[in-house]
C-alpha cells in the first residue's frame, strides 16, 4: 500500500490535469508547467503507483483502468481541500478574481450587476475560449463563469448549469436603416450583419430558413457585437439577433416575419462548489437577474 508520506500533493494535481485534459502537453498548459516538468511528474506517479496510468495515442493519452478507478478519488480529495482552504480568512479574502466568458456586449451588463453585489471588490477578467474548450476550462479551473448555449455537460464532474429564460430572435437595426422589413421576401433581400464567434457555421435563424429552402442576405460577418452595432449605425444593414443582445446594444427591434418565433436557449455555467461559497453565490444571483431581463414577442409586436 502506498504511504501518503511519500506522496507529493503536486503529483495529484498533475494526475488530475492529465486525466481531465487527456493530454500531457495540455495538462502542462493548465498547470503553467513546462512539458518536461509534467512528463517528469507522470514518471514519478507511474513509479509510485506501479502502473503506466496513461497510454499514449494519436490524440494524446488514454487512462488505464487504474487511472479511471483513481480519478474520482483524486478529484474529490482536491475539491475537498480547495473548499477547506476557502474557509480560512486568507482563503476567503485573497481570491476576489472572477474569470468570465460571455459575449462582448454583455460584459458591461455583468460588471454592473457584480458591482451591485454585497461583495463588490471583484477583479473581473473577460475572455472567450473556443466553445469546445469552454466547459473543459471550467472543469479544470481556468474559467469561473460561462454564459453560452444551453448544452449537455457531457459527464464533466463538478459543473453546475443554470438555464436562463428562453430568448428569441428579432430583426435589429440601427441609425443606418430607416425601417425594418415587413415581409419575408423583403427580409431575405435585406443585407444583414452576421455576428458569430465562429469562422463559419449557421445560426438558429439560418437553420430555420434552411429547412424551408430559404436564405437571407449576409453582407458582413463579424465576431464582435459592438462592431456590428457601429456598422449598423453607419450602413443600411440589419441584424438577426437575440432580443436580449439587441436590447443591450440599444438597437431598434421588430419581430422576424416568420410564422413562428425562433428561440434561443442560453445557460450560465459555473463550478458546483461556488454554490456553497456565499460571496460567489450572491454574485451568481446578481448575474442571473441581469441576464433574465428580456422582452416578450408580444411586447415587441406592440412597439413595432
Amino acid at each position: 500500500m502506498l504511504d501518503l508520506r511519500q506522496l507529493d500533493l503536486n503529483l495529484l494535481l498533475a494526475f488530475d490535469a492529465i486525466y481531465q485534459q487527456r493530454s500531457v502537453s495540455r495538462a502542462a498548459q493548465v498547470m503553467n508547467l513546462s512539458q518536461p516538468a509534467m512528463s517528469n511528474a507522470l514518471r514519478r506517479l507511474r513509479t509510485l503507483c506501479g502502473d503506466p496510468l496513461f497510454i499514449k495515442n494519436k490524440l494524446g493519452v488514454t487512462p488505464t483502468l487504474t487511472a479511471h478507478r483513481l480519478a474520482d478519488y483524486v478529484r474529490s480529495a482536491l475539491d475537498s481541500l480547495r473548499e477547506g482552504l476557502r474557509m480560512i480568512p486568507a482563503g476567503r479574502q485573497g481570491n476576489p478574481l472572477l474569470r468570465i466568458s460571455c459575449l462582448d456586449c454583455l460584459q458591461p451588463v455583468l460588471l454592473d450587476a457584480l458591482l451591485q453585489a454585497p461583495q463588490s471588490n471583484w477583479q473581473i477578467r473577460y475572455f472567450q475560449p473556443r466553445r469546445r474548450d469552454a466547459l473543459l476550462d471550467l472543469a479544470t479551473g481556468r474559467l469561473d463563469i460561462l454564459v453560452d448555449l444551453d448544452q449537455p455537460l457531457a459527464g464533466l464532474a463538478g459543473l453546475h448549469k443554470q438555464p436562463l429564460p428562453a430568448d428569441h430572435y428579432v430583426f435589429a437595426y440601427g441609425a443606418g436603416l430607416s425601417e425594418p422589413p415587413r415581409t419575408l421576401q423583403s427580409y431575405l433581400a435585406q443585407p444583414q450583419i452576421q455576428v458569430s464567434s465562429r469562422r463559419d457555421g449557421l445560426s438558429p435563424v439560418d437553420l430555420h430558413l434552411g429547412l424551408k429552402g430559404q436564405r437571407r442576405t449576409i453582407a458582413v460577418t463579424t465576431q464582435s457585437t459592438l462592431a456590428a452595432k457601429l456598422i449598423a449605425d453607419r450602413q443600411p444593414f440589419g441584424l438577426s439577433l437575440p432580443s436580449r443582445v439587441a436590447s443591450v446594444l440599444g438597437l431598434q427591434q421588430a419581430p422576424l416575419p416568420f410564422d413562428e418565433p425562433v428561440e434561443l436557449l442560453l445557460a450560465l455555467y459555473m463550478e458546483s462548489k461556488y454554490r456553497f461559497e456565499r460571496s460567489r453565490e450572491q454574485a451568481m444571483q446578481c448575474l442571473l437577474q441581469a441576464l433574465s431581463q428580456t422582452e416578450s414577442p408580444l411586447e415587441l409586436a406592440r412597439r413595432a
